[in-house]
């Protein structure tokens, strides 16, 4: 079976390649979804492939045990309870979609959440495995930020240049705009771009930094300043043209917070070259501003007048709340995450039922949001959510509301423990891994800040590194190989 493992093998570091794909064209779900991974096609074989050699060929897995009694847990809660509750629920239809559509639809996006996170199981158990699938994330990362940087220059220079660079955007994302004034790689959007930096490059790039290690247990090797060096020039720079305000404020926290905790450890030499990187990014900021695309955009650097040149506070008798939120373009955000947290009070213990919390946004909306943009007519946010026949939809735009809107304090704290448990199980083996775990937690926390759907592998495979990096096998997953017909065999996907 040498042969169906090397199709396995290639499959594998397929799906890691086109992680940054995140909204594929090729899966026709409708105008309303977006979080189309391309990731799921590989992901798809390589399950069927695994389930061909445990029915037909009889060949167990080499154990993966742990990790997923709490997962378990959660999807039989999330369905118990959905059931319960959409039950209860009146059958209104409400953009296509009655309560019960919307969580079978909500619960194929948690389906599809559990196939990323078993393949990730069955493929990174080893150390070997680990540093194969950090190196094929940094390749496929690179790609995006590199055609990143070619979109802002696209839209710098205009014309042909930029009608062609959108023709082959069109390719890899389904998006609502077009390229105007930020960078959004192979992504649906630059949020997207943003998130995906900072949860598969920055916690590798911080823990190397700060130990001075290649891996776990491997001092560095020559040319590892050189690697760190582009490594961060690929990560800022992807940030600066995806002009993420939010991307930008989370990699700065993480180079703060990573640098306080590696002078507090006595690496003054990690922490001092973190606090340079910050300072690159602060300066790429700056020299992009006369460009006017990326991090240069009035999108970014308008919020930055508006502070500065509002002493006052609202002193002149306008509503703060709207001003700021109007300057920072982020009302509608704020309006769906306090509608978000609004239902939550409302239904603290179990929720509204998975995939059902944009049904009841126009009931949470808060009265300021009304006197914003984000209502005003052909606005796809706001007047959108509230129009049941519009695809938008008024979700909480953040995993932790979304969580507790949907599936309520009990939902929420068993998810959260699982995540706990993937990331944090057992001690730290070194520097190297103790600062990588550290950098996943704060690259999640910060990520779910801004996302809040299932179908993303910059949840599931951040949370596996973090699981088989604390419980590795002590040989590589795929040297065993067994014979045809044996049924105890190991099975080395």
């Amino acid at each position: 079976m040498l042969s169906l493992t090397r199709i396995e093998r290639l499959l594998w570091t397929c799906l890691l390649l086109v992680v940054p794909i995140s909204a594929t064209p090729l899966l026709p779900l409708g105008s309303g979804t977006l979080a189309r991974p391309l990731a799921a096609f590989p992901a798809a074989l390589l399950l069927c492939i695994a389930a061909f050699r445990f029915l037909v060929l009889r060949q167990r897995p080499v154990p993966i045990s742990g990790g997923f009694w709490l997962l378990g847990i959660f999807s039989t809660y999330i369905a118990v309870t959905g059931l319960v509750l959409v039950s209860l629920s009146p059958p209104d239809i409400f953009k296509g979609q009655t309560p019960m559509d919307s969580f079978v639809r909500a619960l194929f996006t948690w389906a599809m959440g559990l196939a990323f996170y078993l393949t990730a199981r069955l493929n990174i158990r080893s150390d070997q495995d680990i540093r194969h699938a950090l190196r094929c994330l940094f390749i496929g990362m690179a790609a995006s930020v590199t055609f990143a940087a070619i979109q802002v220059a696209a839209i710098v220079a205009q014309g042909d240049m930029l009608r062609a660079v959108q023709a082959i955007t069109d390719l890899f994302a389904v998006h609502y705009d077009g390229l105007k004034s930020r960078a959004q790689g192979m992504t649906f959007e630059p949020s997207w771009l943003a998130s995906q930096i900072i949860v598969f490059l920055m916690p590798a790039l911080i823990a190397s930094s700060i130990s001075r290690q290649s891996f776990v247990g491997v001092p560095a090797a020559p040319g590892h300043k050189l690697w760190l060096f582009w490594g961060f020039v690929i990560a800022i720079g992807g940030l600066l043209c995806s002009g993420s305000r939010f991307g930008l404020v989370c990699i700065a926290l993480m180079l703060v917070l990573s640098g306080l905790m590696a002078a507090r450890r006595g690496h003054l030499l990690g922490a001092a070259a973190l606090l340079l990187v910050l300072a690159a990014g602060g300066a790429g900021l700056v020299a992009m501003s006369g460009l006017g695309a990326g991090a240069g955009a009035s999108y970014v650097v308008g919020p930055v007048s508006y502070l500065a040149n509002s002493a006052d506070g609202g002193g002149d008798g306008t509503d703060l709340t709207a001003d700021v939120s109007n300057t920072l373009t982020v009302a509608a955000r704020i309006a769906a995450a306090q509608a978000a947290g609004e239902m939550w009070l409302d239904h603290p213990f179990f929720g509204v039922s998975l995939g059902n919390d944009y049904r009841y946004f126009g009931k949470y909306a808060p009265d300021w949001a009304f006197d914003t943009g984000i209502f005003t007519e052909g606005a796809k946010e706001g007047e959108g959510w509230l129009d049941p026949h519009s695809p938008e939809k008024g979700n909480a735009k953040n995993f932790f509301l979304r969580l507790l809107a949907e599936t309520g304090l009990i939902g929420f704290m068993i998810f959260g423990l699982f995540l706990l448990r993937q990331i944090l199980l057992g001690p730290p083996r070194d520097d190297y891994h103790a600062y990588f775990r550290l950098g996943t937690l704060m690259a999640l926390g910060f990520s779910f800040l801004n996302q809040d759907t299932f179908v993303e592998t910059g949840i599931w495979i951040p949370l596996v590194l973090c699981f088989a990096m604390n419980r590795p096998l002590t040989a590589p997953s795929t040297d065993s190989v067994p014979a045809t017909g044996n049924r105890t065999a190991p099975l080395p996907v």
